[in-house]
């Protein structure tokens, strides 16, 4: 009996620091997490950084000319919102760092605290462990155990004093081994906790940092947001100039948008016919109805049409950048990039037709089977009408506009006559 209480005496601060360990571990699998958010705003906040380089190149690279026009203002409004945005995507850090801060400083103190409970309660062991050993050899002087066991009644309970001698013997063995192991344990918290201090001290540091970079960028919005008012009031001014060239840019869309539907229709047409002569009714190709899947499978995941390049006109309704109550509609994206640029298939797909807009340049239509993406806006076409190509193969070269200096290509797609937003098809064109 005496054995069974020894016995659990010395397992119930096991028990403890076992609990501890089980927080301990909680607490690194919570730090882990924290560090693949960290990772996940790491690699956001270098996307966006890229993409305010890049406008800034692009508007550099247009600010010595006087005219500066409302492509420029476009690039300029872009830059505003990644700026913004970038700002956010700090404050979020911040805000994560913040929180992980205090939870590593709650965790020290629990560690700490845990530390010397299981220090009092190793003491407590190797005290009592002491005192077993001290009162075994005390009476050992006076005992045999061999006599003990042949002194025993019967067969049976002399086998049972046996067993209780092997118990005791490796009772005491296991003690010894524990009271190492808990030694143990207790050092590898301590390397643990004076890890979590280090990192606390590096979280600390990084966190000013952030909080620099933050007011380094407020000023720099500050300046691109006074410049973009400067530029408005400028071309407010020009009020029937805009004008004139807004209905210019509208009916060039409307030719563009007759000339795809023309095309789109023809497709369908040729599509209808061939099922006609195979006496089947109308429906795609296996192949077109394949291919047409494998587009629609990659949504969100289709390579951009340029290399490098930043939206600045989305897709459908937009509020004109200079003139209050004046809204155009856009039936693609416009893609602002560096002169020259290659344009490239954003899906496997044959070239439907080739044709010219007034004032815009060349355009490229793609068949994908149900759906069509067009590329308008190019100064060079490098394929012919009926070419088959794979996703990311050059079509062409960008038009630059000289007098505004504006490189824009305007992307379109489309599911037979419905238009879709590009946007929600290229990666990642938020």
């Amino acid at each position: 009996m005496k054995n069974k209480n020894y016995i659990l005496k010395y397992q119930v601060p096991m028990l403890k620091l076992n609990k501890y360990i089980l927080l301990f571990i909680g607490f690194l699998l919570s730090f882990s997490a924290f560090s693949q958010t960290k990772e996940e705003l790491k690699k956001q906040k270098l996307s966006i950084e890229k993409e305010i380089s890049f406008t800034t190149d692009l508007l550099n690279k247009t600010k010595a000319n006087k005219t500066k026009s409302l492509s420029y203002l476009k690039v300029l409004d872009r830059q505003i919102n990644n700026k913004e945005r970038l700002l956010q995507t700090l404050n979020i850090e911040i805000s994560l760092l913040n929180k992980q801060i205090k939870k590593t400083e709650q965790s020290i103190i629990r560690t700490e605290q845990s530390i010397l409970d299981e220090q009092e309660n190793l003491e407590l062991l190797k005290s009592e462990y002491a005192k077993m050993i001290f009162a075994c050899f005390k009476k050992k002087g006076n005992r045999n155990d061999l006599i003990f066991i042949i002194s025993a009644e019967d067969f049976n309970q002399a086998y049972k004093r046996i067993i209780y001698l092997k118990q005791y013997a490796s009772f005491r063995k296991n003690q010894a081994v524990k009271i190492t192991e808990s030694q143990q344990e207790l050092e590898s918290q301590k390397i643990n906790l004076d890890a979590q201090k280090e990192q606390l001290i590096s979280e600390s540091l990084s966190k000013k940092e952030l909080i620099g970079a933050k007011k380094t960028e407020l000023n720099t919005i500050s300046e691109t947001k006074q410049e973009k008012q400067e530029l408005v009031n400028k071309l407010s001014k020009s009020e029937r100039l805009f004008k004139k060239q807004l209905k210019e840019k509208q009916k060039r869309t409307k030719v563009l948008d007759d000339e795809i539907r023309k095309i789109i229709e023809e497709e369908i047409r040729k599509a209808r016919e061939e099922a006609e002569k195979k006496n089947k009714g109308f429906s795609l190709t296996p192949e077109a109805m394949a291919l047409s899947s494998e587009f629609n499978n990659n949504k969100g995941k289709l390579p951009w049409p340029l290399a490098k390049g930043v939206i600045v006109q989305g897709y459908g309704r937009q509020k004109h950048a200079v003139f209050a109550g004046v809204e155009t509609f856009n039936n693609g994206i416009d893609i602002a990039t560096d002169k020259n640029m290659k344009v490239r298939a954003v899906f496997d797909g044959t070239v439907s037709r080739i044709f010219f807009i007034k004032g815009e340049g060349k355009a490229i239509l793609m068949n994908h089977g149900e759906y069509f993406s067009v590329y308008s806006g190019l100064k060079e076409v490098s394929v012919k009408v009926g070419d088959k190509l794979l996703a990311k193969e050059k079509i062409g070269v960008v038009f630059t506009q000289e007098i505004e200096e504006k490189t824009e290509l305007h992307f379109e797609i489309w599911k037979g006559y419905d238009k879709h937003d590009p946007s929600k098809w290229l990666y990642k064109a938020y």
